[in-house]
């Protein structure tokens, strides 16, 4: 049975004169009528719910926060929705917008006089006045009800006035109700007073306006009265009707400008196709082969030496214990570095969908751009073979180029109105992330779920019903873990999502929240995996060098370098990963082959050594933190200097990864990491291995010993100065009051550093493909893409995404200073001559300082 209902749509063109045409949009010689648009709103409504079930998340916001509503107010909440879409732009009828935007001359051009040409608002006012009366009903029937349906509707309306611009703060469109605030709200409603705008609308509006006003306050007062749960509910669902709201009017807009009508929202309808592919590996055969043949038997795998059977364990004990806990909603997988994580959550969330039929949709998320590299690797090698698989699984981030479904040609169509077809098409998919298979950053998940733009909320309503694979969730900003948590157990509630969050060092995050839903572990045993030999003891752990100097370190290097062996060398600062790595260089008794990796090096570098470091059994490779998580490196021997203990373990992941040998990683302490981690209550002193305790924790892999007092600290941190205000006060007062800015910027991942600048180092690089790139083409392509007046919207942002990834090969960061460059595209400073920048293929640290300002 239908949640939403065709006939509960109100015939918008029985509210305003018959005698009078009104149009929504104009292209060159045609005219879309505004009931046209919003008949092609309403389509893409139902479309979109038939598609991604979002009745079913609007059921479960009616059952959370309407939970002793009756019948008759439950109908009135879908219907209220629902007219959300169908009034948005009613307000278009505005005579001033008619005649400067829709060259439609008719009467009263003044009649809104101060607004000017704008109709979201106008459009919020006609919603509010339309449906006050119906709410009005349950006044003395329920006054429960009565306040919830209000605050509904006035969301709504908020909604609708804001479908133009971003989710500015609720307080200011309740503000906007008062006649001495200059806000467009009260400018429509003193419009209304007067009896002109009866020339175009059919209702009387004045009699009740001025319930307006005290009403909208009356309901901003009761939203923060809300408890952190309904917050988070009534969040969800403003973020959730606005994306769809901007979604739909999207869609209909594109399928009159371009003619492209809209039919796949991204979403997996048959899991089979995918899971089929991957039963078909040698992997999964293997695992099923032992399943048979061996698994549950009665056997001590303390000592197991083959790590192939503990990765299948681990495998099919994950699997067992969630198809026990299928209603949870968050599961925890941790599981050591090495374990084979990545088959293991795949796997896992193919079987969600499979046991979870309204479920239609994967998110693979990595702290990482390396990571998201590493991990398209492993699905080209499993669905490769199947292209239009492969096609289904995007990666979207900074990096990679908006994806072109180019095998949808229709050679019928002139080439010209194809072209710009499946432009289009590409620039809808990455804007509402139509693909059934993501893998992206946590940054853009977090900016899809916490960013106020209009932009970062298009693809939110992508996030119903869908799988959602956090990994290395420990390298996330621990300040707002709690935070975190909570929002995803709010989330994962009303829209329908399961999450499962891996680690090799997985704090409890419930720990950190009083909230009673039900999650997981997936790992019931973890001193199965963690205490066994090959991981326990896989890698020896020392600590001579943690009171030396940075001679004595090198020295120690030096001499473990003439046993011919694979070395890695990990710095915090780059400055000393240069330094370092040139003093090597120089070394003439050193006979190694000695590389450099740092976040400086583009994807071309970085595989070149990768592949060097691969092949060379007698290499030292001296890094940054960027090797410690989605760099594939199998080591020998390793140094590295102390910061976080889970980017200790992380580390010692590099080394001794295939358990074939004995490998060894040696602590030293050089430089302070305090300035990467700021308020990272993990770098205190008593929380890394400067103190004993930490020592034997991570020898023994006892991270809870560790999380536990860190997570005591961060909990006790909220009523003190590392945050701006306590937890309770941040649900209540931001998210209760929808205080957009306020959350994003407290759910901001990573802070902009204010003292970096880009710098575009120009010159000629060729690919592992031998695809030549020249740096100065490529710029001057992007600037000549810039300019193009001419190039249709889509295309040129399809273009322009093409050419930003290009870009990416060359862009380096450096701290502020003033430099000389050969030209400039805002923050992006163009260098001609960059080759003069670079030593041995690696950037020129000393030239640089002296030259344009110190690398970061």
């Amino acid at each position: 049975m239908d949640y939403f209902k065709g006939e509960d749509l109100i015939n918008i063109e029985l509210l305003i004169k018959d005698n009078l045409d009104f149009y929504a949009h104009i292209d060159f010689n045609r005219k879309e009528t505004l009931q046209e648009h919003i008949d092609r709103c309403n389509k893409y409504f139902f479309k979109i719910d038939k598609s991604k079930n979002i009745g079913s998340i609007f059921k479960n916001f009616e059952d959370l926060y309407l939970e002793n509503a009756d019948k008759s107010s439950k109908l009135l909440f879908r219907k209220l929705v629902l007219n959300t879409i169908n009034f948005h732009d009613i307000g278009k009828i505005n005579p001033k917008f008619q005649s400067d935007k829709m060259n439609n001359k008719i009467l009263n051009k003044e009649l809104f006089e101060g607004l000017g040409s704008k109709h979201s608002i106008i459009s919020s006012i006609f919603y509010l006045d339309y449906f006050i009366e119906e709410i009005e009903k349950y006044k003395d029937i329920d006054k429960s009800i009565f306040k919830k349906l209000s605050h509904i509707l006035f969301l709504n309306s908020y909604i609708i006035s804001r479908h133009h611009g971003d989710l500015s703060g609720f307080n200011e469109f309740v503000d906007s109700f008062h006649e001495d605030y200059p806000g467009d709200t009260s400018k429509v409603i003193e419009s209304l007073d007067n009896e002109s705008y009866k020339e175009i609308y059919n209702k009387d509006v004045s009699a009740l306006i001025k319930k307006l006003k005290k009403k909208c306050s009356n309901v901003r007062k009761q939203l923060l009265k809300n408890n952190k749960e309904e917050s988070i509910y009534i969040y969800t669902y403003v973020k959730l009707l606005f994306s769809l709201l901007v979604a739909c009017d999207f869609y209909a807009t594109t399928e009159f400008i371009n003619g492209l009508e809209v039919d796949e929202f991204g979403e997996i309808d048959d899991i089979s196709k995918f899971y089929d592919i991957y039963k078909d590996s040698k992997i999964y055969n293997s695992i099923r082969s032992y399943e048979e043949k061996e698994y549950k038997k009665d056997k001590d795998l303390i000592n197991e030496k083959n790590i192939n059977i503990l990765r299948t364990e681990m495998f099919l004990d994950a699997e067992k214990q969630l198809g026990k806990n299928l209603d949870s909603n968050i599961y925890f997988l941790e599981a050591p570095t090495g374990s084979g994580k990545s088959n293991v959550s795949l796997n896992l969330s193919f079987k969600l969908l499979e046991d979870n039929k309204y479920m239609n949709k994967i998110y693979y998320i990595y702290p990482y751009n390396t990571l998201i590299e590493q991990n398209i690797k492993t699905m080209r090698n499993i669905f490769g073979s199947n292209e239009d698989i492969f096609n289904n699984i995007a990666v979207i981030n900074s990096i990679n180029p908006i994806k072109i479904e180019k095998n949808t040609v229709n050679k019928e169509e002139s080439t010209e109105e194809f072209d710009y077809k499946y432009y289009a098409k590409a620039l809808l998919n990455r804007q509402f992330l139509n693909y059934p298979m993501i893998l992206t950053t946590h940054v853009s998940l977090f900016n899809t779920m916490f960013d106020n733009s209009k932009e970062s909320s298009f693809a939110f309503y992508q996030l119903a019903n869908s799988v959602i694979v956090l990994d290395e969730i420990q390298s996330y900003k621990n300040t707002i873990w709690t935070e975190i948590i909570t929002f995803l157990k709010g989330f994962a509630k009303m829209l329908n999502m399961k999450v499962i969050i891996m680690s090799a060092t997985l704090p409890d995050l419930n720990y950190l929240t009083d909230a009673v839903e039900k999650t997981t572990n997936l790992i019931e045993n973890r001193d199965k995996y963690f205490n066994n030999s090959l991981f326990k003891n896989r890698v020896e752990v020392k600590y001579d060098l943690i009171d030396k100097d940075i001679e004595e370190l090198y020295e120690h290097v030096k001499n473990k370098s003439f046993s011919k062996r694979k070395i890695i060398v990990e710095f915090i600062k780059k400055q000393s990963a240069y330094d370092f790595y040139n003093n090597l260089k120089e070394d003439e008794e050193i006979k190694s082959k000695i590389e450099l990796i740092t976040g400086d090096d583009n994807s071309i570098e970085r595989q070149r050594i990768l592949n060097i470091v691969d092949e060379s059994d007698d290499i030292i490779l001296v890094a940054t933190q960027v090797v410690e998580a989605g760099v594939d490196i199998d080591m020998d021997i390793g140094y590295k200097d102390i910061s976080k203990l889970d980017s200790e373990e992380q580390f010692m992941g590099r080394i001794n990864r295939s358990c074939k040998k004995t490998g060894t990683v040696y602590f030293f302490n050089i430089d302070k990491a305090d300035f990467i981690y700021k308020n990272d209550l993990r770098m205190n002193k008593e929380f890394t291995l400067e103190n004993k305790t930490m020592k034997e924790i991570l020898i023994n892999k006892n991270f809870e010993d560790y999380y536990l007092p860190v997570l005591n600290a961060l909990k006790s941190s909220y009523n003190q100065s590392l945050c701006e205000f306590n937890l309770d006060e941040f649900f209540s007062k931001d998210v209760g009051g929808l205080n957009f800015k306020q959350i994003k910027s407290r759910m901001e991942l990573i802070s902009e550093d204010m003292w970096s600048m880009s710098v575009y180092l120009s010159k000629i690089i060729e690919t592992e493909e031998g695809i030549v790139l020249d740096g100065n083409e490529i710029w001057h392509n992007y600037k000549r893409l810039l300019s193009d007046k001419k190039m249709k919207y889509a295309k040129k942002e399809v273009k322009l995404s093409e050419a930003r990834s290009l870009l990416n090969y060359f862009i380096y960061q450096v701290k502020k200073a003033d430099i000389t460059y050969n030209d400039r595209v805002g923050e992006l400073y163009f260098i001609e001559d960059g080759e003069k920048y670079f030593k041995d293929g690696k950037v020129d640290k000393e030239k640089l300082i002296t030259g344009i300002g110190d690398f970061i």
